[in-house]
């Protein structure tokens, strides 16, 4: 009997022309699934592959019963209840890899455009018609102090690159140790606080980091800063943010991720904050494509293929998250 494959939102056509093409699949693809149509292919699928916007309740679960794997296309895992996975024993794994090196570059992208004003100098040319080229002068990023929060995949990718352009790196990781290279210092949070130019996040969301970058984490960095969020938006607080902006406790932003995605229909409090950084010359706002590029999505196709090649044979080498 094929192994049946639910597929939800969208993906590479390498990953559905090779499903195609493998007898040992059969699989249904929802780009865009209503309720109704994710439970009927639920009832039979032993296999769901999801991205992000799908949260993976127990309700839902129910109309899974023979559901044996859930693959995440990509890292973060807050949209899914692991205990109610644990609790019908199926297993869950994720592809941290094939997005690792396109938010590395992200995130080196960021700091350059962020270390030498450009952003503030493409608004005054751009939208104000002004030529202020002894205005923005800059730093090299061979110059800076940056603080890396989180060395997992993606945090150690960053700081690769970061390291040959010559900048000096701090990194922490609550949860690792023992992972200091040449050019890269493994510090305690303190240092970051007390050393850093600019601070990026590689961290997952949790109930520990949901909201933590609020004034609080923000009023302890001994000098101004840029923060750099590629990671999830819900660890940011908006209007912490907005107002360190107008404060100088920071001296700008790169966010490719927000608590509210899309930012429309926004609450009061969050809408104001939100207006005020969308005109705010030295922030960067992208629509969480960070990790989003030709190469990545092959990349997460092929290691997704590569995990259902390995059903039902057990733990697929390094491409797991424990639950």
């Amino acid at each position: 009997m094929p192994i049946s494959v639910l597929l939800t939102e969208t993906y590479h056509p390498f990953l559905l022309t090779a499903l195609a093409e493998t007898p040992r699949f059969r699989f249904v693809h929802l780009p865009q699934p209503t309720l109704a149509a994710l439970q009927a292919a639920l009832s039979t699928a032993q296999i769901w592959i999801l991205r992000g916007a799908v949260p993976v309740e127990a309700s839902l679960l129910a109309h899974a019963p023979k559901l044996r794997w859930v693959i995440r296309a990509g890292s973060g895992t807050e949209h899914i209840d692991k205990e109610a996975l644990q609790a019908r024993r199926i297993r869950l794994f994720t592809t941290p890899s094939a997005n690792a090196a396109t938010v590395a570059e992200y995130v080196l992208m960021a700091v350059v455009l962020l270390a030498r004003r450009i952003l503030p100098a493409y608004h005054d040319l751009r939208e104000k018609g002004v030529w202020s080229r002894r205005a923005y002068p800059g730093r090299e990023v061979a110059s800076l102090t940056i603080g890396l929060i989180g060395y997992g995949t993606n945090g150690s990718r960053t700081a690769q690159l970061l390291r040959l352009l010559g900048a000096r790196l701090l990194a922490y990781d609550k949860y690792k140790s023992g992972f200091a290279t040449s050019g890269i210092e493994e510090v305690p949070l303190e240092r970051i606080w007390e050393e850093a130019d600019i601070c990026s996040l590689h961290i997952p969301l949790t109930p520990e980091t949901k909201g933590w970058v609020a004034a609080e984490f923000l009023a302890k960095f001994r000098k101004p800063i840029a923060l750099i969020n590629a990671a999830r938006g819900e660890i940011v607080s908006l209007a912490a943010l907005a107002h360190a902006l107008q404060i100088g406790k920071v001296w700008g932003a790169a966010l490719d991720t927000l608590p509210y995605e899309p930012p429309y229909n926004l609450p009061p409090a969050e809408a104001e904050a939100w207006n005020y950084l969308r005109s705010h010359p030295a922030v960067l706002l992208t629509p969480h494509i960070a990790g989003l590029t030709e190469e990545s999505e092959l990349r997460l196709a092929k290691s997704i293929l590569a995990l259902l090649q390995r059903f039902p044979k057990g733990h697929p080498y390094t491409e797991q998250h424990p639950i």
